[in-house]
């Protein structure tokens, strides 16, 4: 039950109906009996700022920030951790004594769901589709190791920016996300990051590549959840999207409650909730 002194946290986005993160938080506060709720807002882009000024106002404890809020948002926060800074990107807000800290947590959420997966993200080939926020997020993230990394952007300029602003061992080219590029990048690529709204299976139809193309690419890993995919023909599988938001969740609930998460029961909660799990 809602009282009082119960710790508000939130999420803001647009849109947000189909987001599974009130499903894994609010479980998890209920089997730890936390006086705690997680509550997901609609904001439009206009609307951004008042909403951030909400939340300072109202005291909320900290607040998720999801597409297309992600770099907006960069100026009204009162302090950046240095991973957001260096990204341009926040998708984690926290109270603190200095005021509303942002923080990114998509490259090490990307990470460890990689790791879950028993893939080791070192000297790899990695293929990125996107240069958005999250793209930035994951590619500053391998970009630490000696990994291969190309990003394809259907514009190229966002492509050459990413790519210009990585740091790290890792050796990074980029092009535009088209079909004869696409199709000249597959050859031999350990990973295939999808960070564009549109599910791979989708993409490689509306850019008219033949799916089994894909066969020689080892892991497939899509980002976004809220469509359903296609079976891709990938060397060793896909990566589900669910196990870096679980990843992502635990490490927000971390950074606001500065313990460490249970994951365990926060991944169960969302299984329990699909029915499914998603390994």
């Amino acid at each position: 039950m809602i009282k009082g002194d119960t710790r508000v946290h939130s999420l803001y986005g647009s849109p947000v109906s189909h987001s599974l993160s009130p499903v894994i938080f609010n479980r998890t506060f209920e089997k730890l009996c936390l006086n705690s709720t997680y509550v997901p807002f609609e904001v439009s882009k206009d609307k951004l700022e008042d909403a951030v000024e909400a939340a300072r106002t109202l005291g909320f404890d900290g607040f998720n920030v999801t597409m297309p809020h992600k770099t907006t948002i960069l100026y009204m926060l009162d302090r950046l951790d240095k991973t957001a800074e260096k990204i341009g990107s926040v998708n984690t807000v926290a109270r603190t004594k200095r005021g509303l800290v942002g923080y990114n947590t998509d490259g090490e959420g990307a990470i460890r769901a990689l790791r879950s997966y028993g893939f080791e993200p070192n000297n790899k080939r990695i293929l990125v589709l996107g240069a958005g926020g999250a793209a930035k997020a994951l590619v500053h993230r391998l970009s630490k190791d000696n990994n291969k990394i190309r990003i394809l952007n259907r514009t190229l300029d966002k492509a050459r920016q990413l790519a210009d602003d990585a740091s790290g061992l890792g050796r990074i080219s980029y092009g535009e996300l088209d079909k004869n590029t696409w199709e000249n990048s597959l050859h031999d690529t350990d990973l295939l990051v999808n960070s564009t709204p549109i599910r791979t299976s989708a993409l490689v139809s509306q850019l008219k590549i033949p799916l089994n193309k894909l066969k020689d690419t080892d892991w497939v890993f899509d980002l976004a959840y809220d469509k359903q995919s296609e079976p891709i023909p990938s060397g060793s599988g896909t990566i589900s999207p669910l196990e870096m938001l679980v990843h992502q969740a635990a490490l927000s609930y971390e950074i606001w409650l500065d313990e460490t998460a249970p994951f365990a029961l926060m991944r169960s909660s969302l299984v329990d909730y699909l029915g499914k799990d998603w390994k």
